[in-house]
């Protein structure tokens, strides 16, 4: 019962509904809508497929019978999915493409959502075999990425690992220390550049970037996409948790809906392109 509360009460949302709305679109009371999401009560088995319909999911997705089966990358796209950070519809991005995706990373708000994102990222980071003595993040927002990540290093690998952010928070940076920036998100990668280029007057030496998602988007001016490029001008390797070919597999998988698969694939072959 606490499987379908959950679920219920996750989509919607996610979806930015109110139990009123969502009592609405299923003919029901909206007290009906709280006792399934409190555990009270459970939807009749004729309404279960409505909801997993209405809300883009399979049957198994709403039973999560297929959470334990997940590799890596499917669980963190799952992840993503269920907290609202990844969405699909139409988005115009600074460049001024109109993307079917977006990555919202505002959407990591609660203490249990950053500490789950700062194992992916140390996941990342350890199965890599990244080198590094210290994390490094540029701006504020990569604060609570930076610090959970290091956590999780410590706590699960027992990698001590110091971290930094801007040189304001942390251990400051000094010439010949070996680091890892830390993102949020890779899409056109020009504030990485500034940033890698900023931590070479330091002398630092940056022996990865690592990212949460890899867009895999080509800039109008080149062939290769930004992950390539930066590995190409500074000889520096992004990272990433998952990718834009990813998100697709998934989508092709079942993993997570897949309604908006030809809009994301037209997508790709527009502007993106794996890594080689």
């Amino acid at each position: 019962m606490d499987v379908i509360a959950n679920k219920i009460r996750t989509l919607r949302k996610n979806k930015n509904m109110t139990q009123e709305e969502l009592a609405e679109v299923l003919l029901v009371s909206p007290q009906a809508v709280s006792k399934w999401e409190t555990g009270q009560s459970v939807p009749d088995v004729e309404l279960l497929p409505v909801i997993a319909r209405y809300f883009g999911i399979t049957m198994d997705e709403f039973f999560n019978y297929r959470l334990d089966a997940l590799s890596y990358k499917e669980r963190f796209i799952r992840f993503m999915t269920d907290n609202g950070v990844l969405k699909f519809g139409q988005f115009e991005l600074n460049s001024g493409r109109l993307s079917p995706y977006y990555i919202d990373t505002g959407c990591y708000k609660s203490a249990a959502q950053i500490a789950k994102l700062g194992e992916f990222y140390a996941d990342c980071i350890r199965d890599n075999n990244l080198r590094t003595e210290l994390l490094y993040g540029d701006n504020g927002k990569t604060t609570p990425l930076v610090i959970s990540a290091s956590m999780v290093l410590y706590h699960k690998y027992g990698m001590d690992i110091n971290y930094c952010i801007h040189n304001e928070l942390g251990t400051f940076l000094k010439p010949g220390m070996e680091v890892v920036i830390i993102e949020d998100t890779l899409t056109s990668g020009d504030s990485l550049k500034k940033t890698i280029e900023a931590l070479k007057q330091t002398g630092v030496k940056v022996s990865g970037i690592v990212v949460s998602v890899d867009r895999q988007e080509k800039d109008v001016k080149r062939l290769e996409n930004a992950g390539e490029n930066i590995a190409k001008e500074y000889g520096v390797k992004v990272f990433s948790i998952v990718t834009l070919e990813d998100i697709i597999n998934a989508m092709k998988n079942g993993v997570i809906g897949a309604g908006y698969l030809e809009a994301m694939i037209a997508y790709q072959n527009k502007y993106g392109g794996q890594h080689v």
